[in-house]
């Protein structure tokens, strides 16, 4: 009796195992996808599309369509693809082992270098989010998700172009630490929510992955951030090698914006109009600028030579027009700027003050992105070293400042083509089709590298910290019994899911929190 019990309770779980495979019946599951679509479209029209999306994933995986392409559906909506190709050419940039081991060593230590900034920036970014109120409304849903042609400020084009290459270069950083530590890759693959690809993978032999020392597979892990880090300072490069072939087409300043009220403005001066001279002397840059204003004072009388804005068929306009100077003292003064502060800066009852700001040559545009390798950037190590340290904060920061935009669309009208053949050869449009796409590489590359190292597991970052956070625990195992290899597995792996749950809540909270204070 109690083995034929035992028996139908086998039967009765193997038909409730197979029920639940088979899921709803077609009508119900079909109802039920046609509902979400509604909900989804009336939310956002790209939010219906991933409903299709997901519908049509589940009628070919019914039909045993992604069995034959090598496919996997996972999370629901993210197909999973693989391919055996490119092994080839793994196999070939693999040869040299000894080099890709050393770079797995410096991809390591740069890794856990920029993973130590991450760490001290998602601390203070939480801490600041959550003791002060924005100074700004969030920004839209849209905005949030950072998936090319939904999000305004990344072009789809040039989304999916760097995003792809980045994709490729991370996974292939991976597979060749693999191959360079005798790992198999069993293949390659695309993670794909439609037609834009979510991320990439190298499979390598699970259990070869296992086994491998920990030094080793912190080595793999590092290998795909790394490289989209290093990818991305090459591209950085040759932003500046490009932006060296941009001239000023004409000669002069220009001011990115007028002083409401100033003298300036009263005069009838506009932003990105040319001023090419101050009482006949020519202008060339800024400092020339405060240098010339420097000799005049309050109330004088000073004569402007400017070009105007360009109308329809490229052509500006010279004139001439005269500003009587304001006393800056009093102008700062009334804008709020107490006494002290003036002095602090040298400020003088008296001086002169023409009203304008962001005044620049007419190579500022690509000037901003070349960074420390602009030809107007001060000298010296330091100034260059802190250039490098900071550009890829002003490199992320421009899609946003420009609305996806790599410049102010006027900044663009201000350049020319250098003498040098290649720079006549593609003039200002090829030459700015080439500066978009590096930049873009650039974004996409450290936005990738940093994102991947997150603490948090599934992350490489994750990896990463769970595997040193074994080196050091072991490392105890030197002067006590107690911390024996089971009980240090086991310490690390809590340890790991704990500080991948207080990552997870930190970034969370850094999206919400805006929205639940307005």
């Amino acid at each position: 009796m109690p083995h034929r019990l035992k028996c139908d309770v086998q039967t009765a779980l193997v038909v409730a195992i197979q029920e639940s495979r088979r899921g709803f019946p077609s009508w119900s599951r079909w109802f039920l996808i046609g509902l979400l679509l509604l909900l989804a479209v009336s939310i956002h029209w790209a939010l219906g599309l991933v409903v299709v999306w997901v519908g049509l994933l589940i009628y070919l995986e019914k039909r045993g369509v992604l069995d034959r392409w090598n496919a996997t559906r996972v999370l629901g909506g993210v197909l999973m693809v693989r391919t055996s190709r490119g092994q080839g050419v793994l196999e070939w940039l693999a040869k040299p082992r000894r080099f890709w081991r050393a770079f797995g060593e410096l991809s390591l230590w740069t890794c856990r270098f920029t993973m130590g900034l991450l760490i001290i920036l998602l601390l203070l970014s939480f801490g600041l989010a959550l003791f002060t109120q924005p100074t700004q409304p969030p920004p839209s849903p849209s905005k949030l998700l950072l998936v090319p042609g939904i999000n305004p400020l990344i072009p789809l084009g040039w989304g999916l172009f760097a995003i792809i290459v980045a994709l490729v270069i991370h996974e292939y950083g991976h597979g060749l630490q693999a191959r360079a530590h005798g790992m198999r890759i069993r293949s390659f693959g695309l993670l794909l929510l439609g037609p834009l690809p979510l991320g990439a993978f190298a499979e390598p032999e699970q259990h070869e992955l296992m086994r491998a020392p920990r030094r080793e597979r912190q080595r793999l892990f590092a290998a795909g951030p790394a490289v989209n880090l290093y990818g991305a300072f090459f591209c950085f490069l040759l932003i500046g090698l490009v932006a060296s072939q941009f001239v000023a087409a004409d000669p002069g300043l220009h001011a990115a914006g007028i002083v409401e009220g100033a003298p300036a403005e009263e005069a009838g001066l506009e932003s990105f109009e040319i001023i090419t001279a101050i009482d006949a002397e020519p202008l060339q840059n800024h400092k020339q600028l405060t240098a010339i204003l420097g000799r005049y004072s309050a109330n004088e009388t000073i004569t402007l030579s400017v070009l105007s804005l360009p109308d329809e068929q490229g052509q500006r306009v010279s004139r001439e027009i005269s500003v009587t100077l304001a006393d800056r003292y009093e102008w700062q003064l009334g804008e709020g700027t107490d006494p002290e502060s003036l002095e602090l800066y040298g400020i003088q009852p008296g001086d002169a003050f023409l009203g304008v700001s962001g005044a620049d040559s007419g190579t500022s545009g690509v000037d901003r992105l070349a960074g420390p390798l602009a030809g107007d950037w001060p000298a010296g190590f330091v100034n260059h070293a802190l250039g490098f340290m900071f550009q890829p904060i002003e490199i992320l920061g421009i899609p946003f400042a420009y609305k996806g935009q790599l410049m102010h669309p006027q900044e663009e009208a201000l350049l020319a083509p250098a003498d040098g053949l290649l720079a006549q050869t593609l003039g200002v449009t090829g030459l700015l089709f080439i500066l978009s796409a590096l930049f873009w590489l650039t974004w996409i590359n450290i936005g990738l590298g940093v994102a991947n190292l997150i603490p948090l597991v599934p992350f490489d970052g994750g990896h990463i910290l769970r595997d040193r956070m074994h080196d050091w625990f072991s490392f105890l195992s030197r002067f006590s019994k107690y911390w024996h290899q089971l009980r240090i597995e086991s310490v690390v792996n809590r340890i790991s899911a704990m500080s991948s749950l207080f990552v997870l809540v930190m970034v969370v909270m850094l999206v919400v929190l805006p929205y639940l204070k307005t």
